[in-house]
């Protein structure tokens, strides 16, 4: 049976000019899209044209089996955001590890793809036209040149843009770093 992405019941709308995207990493809860508590913002949505703005939580809501007979859930990232003709799939970091601080970002990186490649294998994502992936996290809010390469591979493999940051801009303006 297909994966249907975008009929989830963890799916939240919003059409304000700012709101974020939150997980309580300790609890097995769904991520979730927040107007009003800045302080639980891990990424935060600039929305200028007050678009209408769809966020489907994906872990903890959307089954994605690598063994079913298992009972094995495969990685998967935390959200999408989708509106007009774009998809934008986002993983939440709340910390770093002290002793190796690329970590969250190579786990971002795996839990995105492995959800993008059980979407590319739907009908939903022929209906998008600009596909991105973001890595935020709160603790790093800024994306690091040295990450240069690891996002030009991530467009190569899965055909989608990858930005390290938490700042998430609807409509989206590639603009050079």
């Amino acid at each position: 049976m297909e994966i249907d992405f975008l009929n989830s019941q963890c799916q939240s709308v919003s059409n304000k000019k700012r709101f974020g995207l939150c997980d309580e990493q300790d609890n097995k809860e769904p991520a979730y899209l927040d107007e009003r508590n800045g302080d639980k913002w891990i990424a935060v949505v600039e929305n200028e044209e007050l678009k209408e703005v769809h966020f489907i939580a994906i872990d903890y809501c959307i089954d994605i089996w690598r063994d079913k007979e298992k009972k094995e859930m495969d990685n998967r990232c935390d959200g999408m955001l989708w509106y007009d003709k774009a998809v934008v799939f986002v993983e939440l970091k709340e910390r770093v590890s002290k002793k190796n601080t690329n970590v969250w970002v190579k786990d971002g990186e795996k839990q995105l793809k492995r959800t993008i490649e059980y979407f590319e294998k739907t009908g939903q994502s022929d209906k998008f036209t600009e596909k991105r992936a973001y890595i935020a996290n709160k603790a790093h809010p800024i994306f690091k040149e040295s990450q240069l390469q690891k996002m030009k591979s991530f467009k190569q493999e899965t055909g989608y843009t990858l930005r390290i940051e938490n700042r998430i801009k609807i409509p989206y303006i590639n603009t050079p770093s």
